[in-house]
């Protein structure tokens, strides 16, 4: 009977505890006087996200209702408070104007324990601020036109894999893992120094991992309790990758540098590899410029899987599907690619790239509708007053951005739920406030490589374009449905579209 009490009161005594915590942690914006939606106890705003709703859902819902009526309001993550800004020209000052003060994203990362989080993608503070000086005395921008040679070498076995492969006048494929193979094949010869051909070798160890890691990770719920309670992550060695996948990737640097610095031929490709490889013989004395050391390299090319696999296999994809919902764009951008390929001698050029107007816009348009990243992140460093508020943005405090909620705002585009390319016609980007289309940020945390990534989606598309045409099947679902499992807005199931050769 004694013990039974004990139970009950270390029962009654934790619930207790628990309530008073999440009354506290909910009750912070109200505290500030701060306009918000009243949460649901124990999760916030976000009810049923993971299962039911994806968080794009939520912040639509929000955004919708409260636009207008202040420059943000309080948000909650479920017990994690956040201010989920609605202003456009807010957004403005926060990612540009004013950026010093929001230079933080906030994620998690632990190089000790997890140093594949050792990126730009994940840190903060004066460690982000000495890797992007390190980067950016590499003068990527100087060096993309032979970094698109060595694009075009993968693009040139891809195209001459899958022509050996498709030999059937019509078939039913899966696009989601044909455009992800290509973008593996991108990834694993330009940031590893690998050479790939997944179309024939689907079963290397690299393409595994990559696998492996884009089933395992991009996770919400992962996601939330490291972003939400850090130092405790931190203190239980919290790893957002597996050691195998670390153990695996860094191997693969180390191995591949010594290659790139000892065994170096005519034939080897300049690459991203190449670049860290050739900063590596730079020495300075400056602590903020010294050379990039294996772990580092190794964590900045495990970034390309995160930032530039998932979601530049979900963009093309989804553009696919959308060209075979709509024929006549589909015709009209392969007219195009036609047309600039024969004035550069039916070869794919950086130059015929840039005249590939029409293509861009329909990228850019997918970009919008199908936004990857429905939101984007941002920590107030210090203490700052948004212009035309009242409210003061403490220092500490967390901010999302809903790019996705942007993108199909009708004050900005003409029927955001339509598919139209014209959106991103000259008149109309100009008639438009800057920060209305956010697929890679803007700012000084704006992706870094989000020119060679448009660059890589534009030519699978190119790829894909000029020799066959794409069609809606039996096995295509229509229309899309999102996994609301993940962070990322990627479709729940593959797409499947019918193939025709030309």
């Amino acid at each position: 009977m004694e013990l039974l009490q004990r139970l009950f009161y270390t029962f009654v005594g934790t619930a207790s505890f628990l309530y008073f915590v999440v009354k506290v942690a909910l009750g912070y914006w109200k505290r500030r006087g701060i306009l918000h939606e009243k949460p649901k106890k124990p999760w916030g705003h976000l009810k049923g996200v993971g299962r039911k709703r994806h968080i794009a859902e939520v912040l639509q819902t929000l955004y919708e209702k409260y636009k207008g009526q202040a420059p943000f309001i309080g948000f909650y993550a479920w017990l994690k408070p956040m201010l989920l800004i609605l202003d456009i020209d807010s957004i403005n000052y926060i990612l540009n104007k004013d950026s010093k003060y929001f230079m933080d994203r906030g994620l998690y990362s632990n190089t000790n324990d997890d140093p594949l989080t050792e990126n730009l993608l994940h840190m903060d503070g004066i460690e982000w601020q000495h890797l992007n000086l390190k980067t950016k005395a590499l003068q990527w921008p100087e060096k993309m036109s032979n970094i698109f040679t060595a694009l075009l070498k993968v693009q040139q076995t891809f195209d001459k894999s899958l022509q050996e492969k498709l030999t059937e006048t019509d078939v039913v494929y899966n696009i989601t893992q044909l455009v992800e193979g290509f973008n593996i094949d991108v990834i694993s010869s330009l940031a590893f120094g690998l050479e790939g051909d997944s179309l024939r070798y689907k079963e290397t160890q690299f393409h595994k991992m990559c696998k492996n890691y884009t089933q395992q990770n991009n996770n919400i719920y992962k996601a939330y309790l490291a972003f939400s309670f850090p130092r405790l992550a931190r203190l239980l060695q919290y790893r957002l990758y597996s050691p195998e996948a670390t153990s695996y990737f860094q191997k693969l640097i180390n191995d591949k540098l010594y290659e790139r610095e000892y065994q170096r031929s005519q034939q080897t490709p300049y690459d991203f590899l190449q670049i860290w490889s050739d900063s590596r013989k730079i020495s300075t004395s400056m602590e903020a410029f010294k050379k990039l050391d294996c772990s580092e390299i190794a964590a900045q090319a495990f970034t390309f899987i995160p930032a530039g696999l998932e979601a530049c296999t979900t963009t093309v994809s989804c553009c696919l599907y959308e060209l075979a919902l709509q024929p006549d764009i589909q015709d009209k951008a392969r007219c195009e690619i036609i047309g600039v390929l024969a004035k550069y001698q039916n070869k794919l050029t950086l130059d015929g790239l840039k005249e590939m107007v029409y293509l861009k816009q329909i990228l850019n348009e997918t970009l919008r509708k199908h936004s990857p990243y429905p939101f984007l992140l941002r920590l107030t460093t210090k203490d700052y007053e948004l212009p035309n508020s009242i409210f003061m943005l403490r220092k500490g405090n967390h901010l999302i951005i809903p790019t996705s909620s942007i993108h199909n705002d009708a004050t900005y585009y003409k029927q955001p739920e339509k598919f139209d390319p014209d959106h991103f016609h000259s008149t109309n980007v100009q008639n438009r406030p800057l920060c209305a289309f956010l697929p890679f940020g803007m700012g000084p945390r704006s992706c870094m490589a989000q020119q060679f990534i448009q660059q890589q989606m534009l030519v699978c598309l190119v790829t894909l374009l000029k020799r066959y045409s794409f069609t809606p099947c039996q096995e295509t679902i229509i229309p899309l449905t999102y996994d609301n499992g993940k962070l990322l807005k990627k479709p729940k199931k593959d797409i499947k579209l019918m193939i025709k050769k030309l």
